[in-house]
């Protein structure tokens, strides 16, 4: 029957011909109408499934290039460098016979060195060549259909064309440092399962050549014991320096040995197994069983130790439950290193201190500041309060207005935070008043008013800020009767705000 030959294909990967070479000897036919009746269902389906990004949802093109050409053979593995056909030019969304020089576009190869972004893991990028001549630069791989690498190129010296062989050479140096982030992912994954608990599970990846960032299922922040304790079973196992080993077998069977997958991927029904590490090789863990075994279609260094090291440079917070942890590895993480060593070298020579005496040095510093601040902030407000310096026009002097003592004042270099501990000196030292103190900064206004206790009853401090606020262009405020504090957008209307109060007093 069609719907049987087409299961052995489909999902066993057994073609058409080999089955009916099979039953020959039987003397069996396969019902290669039904067969064919199968497939075409099968490709109407994924029309309809299938969502690309952008301009490319509504295009038809990549199911036409897979249909007319088969999936891309990925190379990558085994090799950086390979001859490949041009099999399909595509430009602004159309097919193209050619490429002129100069112009982007996306290019088809039969058979590619280059990895397209999958799995957390970004495209590769390099350039196609043609006898030692440089064509076209590879600025990134991406998939179309899951089996489509299409080449994002800009093209150099002469046009490209479909039907021509070209070298295509994958940039090495970037895409070693790719894997080196991507194996480091692995190592990183299990550590936090270990650490964490086997609740953790990946929410999201990215792997590039400067970082791995992972994002994973955890209820809190992670404690710095517990970022300390990460990295050091990762590096523990870089420093066993044992062999990455990858094994392709059916994705049932890699199931059965306990191969994790990963989130949001994808499976076709033969599956590579990626293990590494090696529990015996570190002081965390004992048995002979690989420290991380996970299904993965990335490319990997060949031991752990190529990972040099790993240091995580960030925990945080990506949405309600969900934490990203990012790290660097190799010599990204080398030089992040020798960043920090150079930085403390320049605080060791200012403080004219030693390793062992520069947290203590730095702490007194810190606490010394922090005594001065706020014996600048005391005599600020006692300088304000004065009236002697650090006073504009607006009312320096204490007026009566309907019987009611009023101090308005007008205050530049105050900081809003010390107008309520100016004012409550000033209800002090006049024992009966209402205080209006207004300051000015970055471009904003800020406004008190407070009201002794003897004259709450007859005045209202939050229906008087609420006036100097309209005044200086805000609306509201808020507080208590004796005090309240409102803002504004408008620092130049200060003298017009002492006014209006003055004016509601009255």
């Amino acid at each position: 029957p069609g719907d049987v030959a087409f299961k052995l294909y489909d999902t066993y990967g057994f073609p058409l011909d080999l089955t009916q070479d099979a039953l020959k000897q039987r003397n069996i036919e396969v019902d290669v109408e039904g067969f064919d009746a199968h497939m075409a269902e099968q490709k109407k389906a994924a029309r309809a499934a299938w969502s690309g990004s952008g301009g490319e949802a509504n295009q038809q093109i990549w199911f036409d290039l897979l249909e007319e050409h088969g999936p891309t053979e990925f190379l990558g593995y085994e090799t950086l460098k390979a001859e490949g056909k041009i099999l399909a030019l595509v430009r602004d969304g159309a097919r193209v016979d050619e490429l002129p020089a100069g112009a982007e576009g996306l290019v088809l190869l039969n058979q590619t060195p280059f990895y397209a972004e999958a799995g957390g893991q970004v495209g590769d990028q390099g350039m196609f060549k043609q006898d030692q001549t440089v064509l076209a630069q590879v600025q990134d791989t991406k998939k179309a259909l899951g089996s489509l690498h299409l080449h994002h190129v800009k093209v150099e010296g002469q046009a490209l064309k479909t039907g021509q062989n070209v070298a295509a050479e994958v940039n090495a140096e970037r895409r070693q440092d790719i894997c080196i982030n991507h194996s480091a992912t692995h190592l990183l994954h299990e550590a936090l399962r270990r650490v964490l608990g086997d609740h953790v599970a990946q929410k999201g990846s990215l792997q590039d050549d400067k970082r791995t960032r992972f994002d994973i299922s955890h209820p809190q922040a992670l404690t710095k014991e517990e970022l300390r304790q990460i990295e050091q079973i990762v590096n523990a196992e870089i420093r066993a320096n044992t062999p990455v080993s990858t094994a392709v077998m059916p994705l049932d069977e890699a199931r059965k040995t306990g191969a994790m997958a990963l989130f949001g991927e994808k499976y076709a029904d033969e599956v590579r197994v990626v293990s590494m590490g090696h529990r015996g090789s570190s002081p965390y863990f004992e048995g002979d069983k690989k420290f991380s075994v996970e299904l993965c279609g990335g490319t990997h260094v060949k031991n752990t130790g190529d990972i040099g090291l790993l240091k995580i440079v960030s925990e945080g917070a990506l949405s309600s439950g969900i934490r990203r942890v990012e790290a660097i590895t190799g010599r990204n993480a080398l030089d992040y290193l020798d960043r920090l060593e150079r930085q403390i070298f320049e605080v060791q020579s200012l403080l004219k201190s030693q390793d062992s005496s520069l947290t203590e040095k730095i702490q007194g510093l810190v606490e010394e500041r922090k005594s001065l601040q706020k014996e600048v902030e005391q005599l600020r407000r006692k300088v304000a309060a004065a009236g002697t310096a650090g006073q504009s026009s607006g009312g320096a002097e204490t007026v009566t207005i309907n019987g009611v003592p009023f101090s308005g004042r007008v205050l530049e270099g105050v900081s809003a935070k010390d107008l309520k501990p100016m004012a409550d000196e000033m209800k002090q030292k006049l024992g009966s008043a209402v205080i209006a103190l207004i300051a000015s900064n970055d471009g904003k206004a800020s406004i008190v008013v407070a009201v002794t206790d003897d004259l709450t009853d007859r005045v209202n401090a939050v229906d008087l800020v609420r006036i100097g606020s309209e005044a200086l262009g805000g609306k509201g405020g808020g507080g208590r009767p004796d005090m309240a504090q409102a803002g504004g957008p408008n620092p130049q209307a200060a003298n017009d705000a002492i006014k209006a109060i003055e004016k509601a007093l009255g």
